[in-house]
């Protein structure tokens, strides 16, 4: 099969297999703030309250540890079994929302944060295979348009089993009231009917990552910048010294912005309209909605990367981050105008300044789905870049300073506004804009200096 076939079919077999992963993922951490709440209404000693936002703080803080010892996983297996592992793991997660307790929710969180940090690594390592320098953001774009149909049909199977399931609070008295009158509520059965579906897609894609192809395309980026093979020692120092490398550390502003731009759109922006009166009382299909449009802006980002990218020379630096950088200054003005101020913290009966609705939520998934497809190809590219000989370490580092801004955006959340939230995230957007260009004039100049030196010898 020639290289450019090759290429394509790699593409389309990593984007399903992660469009099988995220299925599971997405829609549990869209709505898990409110399934955990509602747990928590059902018996407040299996769950404590607002488990939901510190189980993905946890989640975060995790991952970041888990960046010291994860690349070294890379020495003993191909990337394609650490996906294997880390799909797995994705799955235990899922599962362990069949018994909602505290000692099982934060474990599987544990776990997650570990498989996410594998995951980020392998999968770009395993990207780099497939990929040319040339190619590398076509491919990733093309990957995470196809990866993110999850939500079409996570969305789906949250209109099925929302209209086949009742919304009434079985807690343990006996009592039952209409949960919806005031927020979304799950019921203990509509939340394991729910992770039924997506604990299987989990499983198919642990199952498809185990056969995916072992060969490397001529003039791949993984030729041109191998994997390093270290010790857990060395690894430790290593991931130590990347986290301080001055190439690194001018783009945190970046990596942190994008952590906190994860954390809005997985998580607390969702969560809003599941606390939201008017939004829960008047569209109980709201997350599903959400997940479609943000489908199509991921998806048609995708096909505008690919032809750009041809088109204009390293169009996967500045101008793709330029783009996501406005969509989401553009997103967060929506939000602040459109939800109610408090509904991301605890349920509520206020309305904002624009009347909440399902066009401006759709509206804005939309647009989030855009960036999200946008920040995704446009941190391939860069890390990619940034340490020669070293990307899985560079993959691992952008992590790193990812979790954090994530996990502590977390833990404030249940006392954050809608317009808290807002402000934090403009303020470090408009400082990551200001500090990209220079950065990536730094590392331009770096590559251009060792092209000349190569010339010279």
């Amino acid at each position: 099969m020639r290289d450019l076939m090759y290429e394509h079919v790699c593409t389309v077999l990593v984007g399903v297999a992660t469009l099988f992963r995220f299925i599971g993922y997405d829609i549990s951490t869209f709505i898990v703030e409110s399934v955990v709440h509602s747990a928590h209404i059902r018996d407040p000693n299996a769950i404590i309250n607002h488990a939901g936002y510190y189980g993905q703080a946890v989640k975060e803080i995790s991952s970041v540890l888990s960046t010291f010892f994860v690349p070294i996983v890379l020495n003993y297996m191909k990337a394609k079994w650490a996906l294997v592992i880390g799909t797995g793991a994705f799955a235990f997660y899922v599962g362990s929302f069949f018994w909602i307790n505290n000692y099982l929710y934060f474990i599987a969180n544990i776990a997650l944060g570990i498989a996410f940090t594998l995951n980020y690594t392998a999968f770009s390592t395993y990207q780099m295979q497939f990929s040319t320098r040339k190619t590398l953001a076509r491919n990733s774009g093309r990957v995470w348009s196809i990866s993110c149909v999850s939500l079409l049909f996570g969305g789906s199977l949250y209109i099925y089993v929302t209209s086949t399931r009742p919304q009434s609070i079985d807690d343990k008295s006996g009592n039952e009231t209409s949960g919806i009158e005031q927020y979304r509520y799950y019921s203990q059965e509509e939340t394991r009917t729910l992770c039924s579906f997506l604990f299987a897609s989990c499983i198919i894609s642990t199952v498809m990552h185990a056969f995916f192809p072992d060969r490397k395309v001529e003039h791949s980026v993984s030729i041109d910048n191998p994997h390093e093979r270290l010790t857990l020692k060395q690894q430790v120092g290593a991931i130590a010294s990347v986290l301080v490398n001055p190439y690194i550390l001018m783009f945190i502003p970046r990596f942190l912005n994008y952590g906190l731009f994860f954390a809005f759109y997985m998580n607390v922006y969702p969560t809003s309209f599941q606390y939201s009166t008017i939004l829960a009382t008047k569209y109980p299909m709201l997350t599903a909605y959400y997940a479609f449009a943000m489908c199509a802006g991921t998806t048609i980002c995708g096909l505008i990367i690919a032809p750009l990218n041809r088109r204009f020379h390293d169009f996967g630096l500045r101008p793709l981050y330029y783009i996501a950088i406005g969509v989401q200054l553009l997103t967060y003005i929506i939000a602040i105008l459109t939800v109610p101020n408090w509904s991301t913290a605890h349920p509520t009966t206020e309305s904002a300044w624009l009347e909440p609705n399902v066009v401006w939520v759709c509206v804005a998934a939309f647009l989030l789905g855009f960036a999200d497809s946008a920040n995704t190809a446009s941190n391939t590219v860069i890390c990619s870049r940034l340490i020669p000989g070293r990307a899985s370490h560079t993959y691992s580092a952008a992590r790193f300073y990812i979790s954090v801004a994530s996990s502590i955006i977390f833990f404030c959340s249940p006392m954050l506004t809608m317009r808290a939230h807002a402000i934090i995230l403009c303020s470090t957007t408009i400082f990551s804009a200001l500090s990209f260009n220079l950065a990536v004039k730094q590392v331009e100049k770096r590559e251009e200096n060792t092209k000349n030196e190569k010339k010279s010898v």
